[in-house]
Order: structure tokens, then sequence, then C-alpha cells
């Protein structure tokens, strides 16, 4: 029978946001027990490969979302290897409440990384929860994730979930993530109903592709500037665009789930929604600056100009998505992978109105110019491509994790693909060149978990050696086309000024606490203000205030404690 770890649950109780600390004394630190730090005889464990002693292992990954059946075949094949009995995590890790509810009663997966959580994985050490790392234990065992570290960005990876007051140990292992290379976004325009109605198309425009599609998605160098582009949601909302005789089409499609779809409007005012900024000299979160505040009359501008379908505050992206394919708005945001038609995008708009009409055409172009001539969106990473962790849980033994820590580096690093796309010819097909080129499950598989256990046990990490099974080759296409340029890159990826990077403010602290509150505060005032319920400008200065006496204040003045990240990128922060 595997263990089972229900001494972690003395460290939490459960609360309706939540998951919060019931006992905060007697954290990890450096000194403190072996899951703090004690020294490993990494001499005394198996060597590399000496597989001869069962271990039974309780496995999650990046992925677990609840779908995975016990002896699927990922499973089967992967005990055979390294001579493990797997336990499989049940619990939909993407969900927040499912994955307190298994936090709190301590039944943690051995290895994790759950995208639903309410602690940050520094907390999770320091709470007892998890375990240390030592470097000499991942030299040892995890041969192509050390080759990653050395070989990427001068060895900043090293830096990373470092315990704090030591040099070489890990409260968790981390991501490279390839794929989020340059940026990723571009706005979109119905083109066939710019045809419909006449309006004039840029001279530069060209079909990213000759048949499947790609002969209806056109890509343009040029932009517009946001004047022009309200003229052409005008047009979209009251022109006819579909020539049904019917006043059924909107300009924009916005939702409420996030702020994805405006990501190349608030970057025409130079913000990025998530990340910290300098305006007018001084330190500011993004939802109290004036480039925010712009942003908002121009979207509740254009919201009582009847060019915004008024649903959109009852939407997510899901029923967004689905609600374009109908074809009832113009404009649409992309992810170069969209443009691309990638397998998993289908049913994401604007790819899916491709497949759903087969008059539809789109025209994708480089993000908005704002009044100032500021143009650009969020990067998808704030600093670096290393990003994302895998923990370990307190009580896994230094056996334990030596065998582990050799599953990782296989089932991450290793360029078999099986693990994520079973045997290539038989479960997944190339989409370009063999062994150089997307690898896509046959419709018959589950794309992940299931029967099968795709992606069951790995994380969230594309190091270039595994990342190229997901370079669709129309998408490395865009990528030199537009998106990876570095004059694009250089121009157009907005960053934070400030970023604790290596964790060595109390900032992720005080966002735990502060976070969910103004998160609220700044969600209700955006909503309020687009549809028009409040006057912005005559509330802007007490939303400002309330902000900021909610915890905002705390904010800012640790993240002025954080590097500046034209340091970190420039390697003069050490």
């Amino acid at each position: 029978m595997l263990r089972s770890k229900k001494n972690i649950g003395k460290w939490l109780a459960l609360s309706s946001a939540g998951v919060l600390l019931a006992a905060c004394g007697g954290g990890n630190t450096a000194e403190s027990g072996q899951a703090a730090g004690t020294a490993v005889d990494v001499t005394a464990l198996p060597e590399a490969g000496d597989f001869e002693e069962t271990v039974e292992l309780h496995l999650s990954g990046s992925f677990t979302q609840g779908n995975i059946e016990d002896d699927n075949w990922v499973q089967q094949k992967l005990e055979e290897k390294f001579n493990v009995d797997i336990e499989n995590t049940k619990v939909d890790t993407w969900n927040k409440d499912e994955a307190s509810i298994m936090i709190a009663s301590g039944d943690l997966p051995d290895a994790f990384a759950f995208t639903g959580g309410s602690m940050t994985p520094k907390e999770f050490f320091e709470n007892g929860l998890t375990r240390s790392i030592p470097r000499e234990m991942i030299e040892k065992y995890m041969p192509r994730y050390t080759a990653m570290l050395n070989e990427n960005e001068n060895g900043l990876g090293w830096e990373l979930n470092k315990v704090p007051g030591t040099e070489d140990e890990y409260f968790a292992l981390t991501g490279h993530q390839t794929h989020t290379k340059g940026i990723i976004w571009a706005p979109t325009l119905r083109l066939d109903w710019m045809e419909e109605l006449g309006l004039e198309l840029p001279d530069d425009m060209e079909p990213i592709g000759d048949s499947d599609g790609y002969e209806r998605i056109y890509w343009t160098n040029q932009s517009y500037s946001l004047e022009d582009l309200e003229k052409i949601l005008t047009a979209f909302t009251y022109e006819d665009p579909d020539g049904n005789g019917k006043d059924d089409t909107y300009g924009l499609l916005p939702y409420n789930s996030d702020l994805n779809w405006a990501t190349t409007l608030f970057g025409a005012h130079g913000v990025a929604p998530s990340y910290n900024l300098m305006e007018n000299d001084e330190l500011k979160m993004p939802v109290i600056s004036e480039g925010y505040k712009e942003t908002l009359n121009l979207l509740a501008d254009w919201n009582e100009k009847g060019l915004i379908d008024p649903e959109w505050t009852t939407l997510t992206a899901q029923t967004a998505w689905e609600k374009y394919q109908t074809g009832s708005a113009g404009y649409f945001i992309a992810q170069r992978t969209y443009l691309a038609q990638e397998d998993w995008t289908k049913g994401r708009a604007p790819h899916n109105v491709i497949a759903a009409d087969p008059d539809a055409k789109l025209l994708a172009f480089a993000p908005e110019v704002g009044p100032d001539g500021t143009q650009g969106e969020q990067s998808y990473m704030p600093v670096t491509l290393f990003g994302d962790s895998m923990q370990i849980s307190a009580d896994v033994t230094d056996e334990e994790l030596a065998r582990y820590l050799q599953m990782f580096d296989y089932i991450n690093h290793d360029p078999e693909p099986w693990v994520n796309y079973g045997n290539p010819g038989e479960h997944s097909d190339w989409q370009g060149e063999e062994g150089n080129s997307a690898l896509i499950v046959r419709p018959e598989f589950p794309r992940e978990e299931g029967d099968m256990g795709f992606w069951a046990y790995s994380f969230r990490s594309y190091p270039n050696e595994r990342g190229v099974y997901l370079s669709h080759p129309k998408t490395t296409e865009l990528n030199e086309l537009f998106f990876t340029k570095p004059e694009v890159v250089d121009e157009m990826a907005i960053r934070p000024y400030r970023h604790d990077l290596f964790d060595e403010t109390e900032y992720a602290d005080l966002n735990g606490r502060y976070g969910a509150q103004l998160t609220t505060i700044a969600d209700e005032f955006r909503m309020n203000g687009i549809t028009g319920s409040i006057d912005i400008e005559a509330e802007w200065d007490a939303y400002v205030e309330r902000y900021l006496e909610n915890g905002g204040s705390q904010l800012l003045e640790e993240l002025e404690k954080a590097p500046l990240v034209e340091d970190l990128l420039s390697g003069e922060v050490e």
C-alpha cells in the first residue's frame, strides 16, 4: 500500500477563499530537518540507472485534471522502465478548490505542479509541505535537465527556486518555456467583411498559405491606429457586413474571464495588464495607471457607440469563442498558434470561424498604434523563458527522490516522444518533417490522460529537444515572419518595470494577503466603467485611493525592493 500523507494536513485549514495556513511556525529553513536541507550522502544512494529496488510513487504533473485511468498505457511503460509502482492523482489540479481540498486533506502527490493553487512553491516549502532537492542529486540523476540549465541564458536557471540561505539546494525544479519566445498575440479582422464593405485593405497583405484554410488567413506587417480601427468596428456594427439584412453584428466581442481580448489595446496605451510600470516617475500597478484609464475610456466610448456586444459581461473566453464562430463580431485577438490552426486550438476564435464558414477570411496585423505612437503587448514571460515549478513532497525519501529525478529527466527531456504522444505512426502523426515537427495524437485516442496516459506525468516545460514536437510548421513560419523577429520583440514586448525574479522580497506573501481583494476592486471598476455604470473620470481618484488603501500601497512599497527588469535582462543583477 502506498504511503498516506495525513501528517501534512495539520499545517492547513480550508476556507472559502482557498487554503489558509493554520500553523506558521516550524517552517523549513536551510538548517532544520531533512526536508529543510540536511546534507544528503549522495554516494550512499544507488547509481544512476540502478533500478533494482521497486519504488512506490504517487505522481501527478502539470496537466493533471482528474481524467487519468489506472494502469494506463504510459503508466505501464514507465513502471516497467524504472521499476516503480505508480499511484495516480485523480483530482483536477487546475481547479483551485479541488487542489485546496487535496492539500488540506494531507494527500499531496510525491511530485506536483498545481495549475490551480493558493501558495507559491516557496510558501509550500517554508511551511514544511515540500522538501529540498540537492544540486548534487540533480547533477547525478538528471543529465539532460542539468545540460538544459547549463546551456541556456548563461545558467540563469540554477539561480531560480533556491532554498534561501543555500547555494546548492532547491525547493522546486524549474521548466524552460521555449514555446513562449517572442510575442504571441496579434489582432484580427474579418477580411471578408472588409471586402464586402469596400474598406481599404493593406497593400502588403498576403495569405499565410495556399490551402487547408491558410489561403483565407492573411497577414500584414502594417497596423491600424485606434482611430482607424474604430472606423472599421463602426462599419462592422452598422453596415451589415455579412449581408443578411439584419442588425446582428458587432465590432468587438470581449469577455470577462481575463484580459487577453484587449492585450494589444492596452498595449497601445503602454500598459501590460499584469505588469507594474513606471509612469510619471512613479512605480504603479497597471490597473491604477493613466494608460489603463485611457484604455477604459476608449472601451467605454466604444460601448456607448454600440460597437461592443452587450453580452460580453456574461461571457467567458470559451463562450465568447463559441459566439464568435456564429459570425457575430469582426475583431478578435489571436495567438500565433491559432493562426497556424494548430490542432489544440480547434474551437478557439478566430481559428474556429475558418473551419465553420468556408467564405470567412481573416486579416491578422501588428498590434494597434495608440495616440502617442505606442504599440505592443504584454510579454508572456516577464523576464526569462525559465518558469513554472515541479515540487517534491516533504516525506519523499532520498531513495525515492533519486528514482523520480531520473523519471523526470526522461519524461520531460528525452527526445523519445511516447510519454506525450504514444508511438508515431500508431498513436500520433507528424505534421511535417518526421522527428522535427509537431506530433498530433490521432482522434481515436485521448489527447491527455485517459486510458493512454499521455501528458499525465509531464511537467510544463518545453526544452528545445522536446519543444520541437509542439512546433507546427506554420507556427514556425509565422514566428520567422513576425512574432520572434528580434526587432519586433525589442519594440513590442511590454515587460514589468521591476520583478522579483529570485523571490527575494515579501511581495508574494503580500500578494497572497491582498491580491484577491485588489483583483475584485479592479474588476468591478473595469466592468462598471466600460458598461457606463460609472463615470470613469469622476470616480478615478476614489478608485485609486481605495486600491492603495486595501493593500496596493504595501505591494508597491515591496516591489521597490525588487530588481529592475532592464538590469535582469542585461545580466547586471547577480
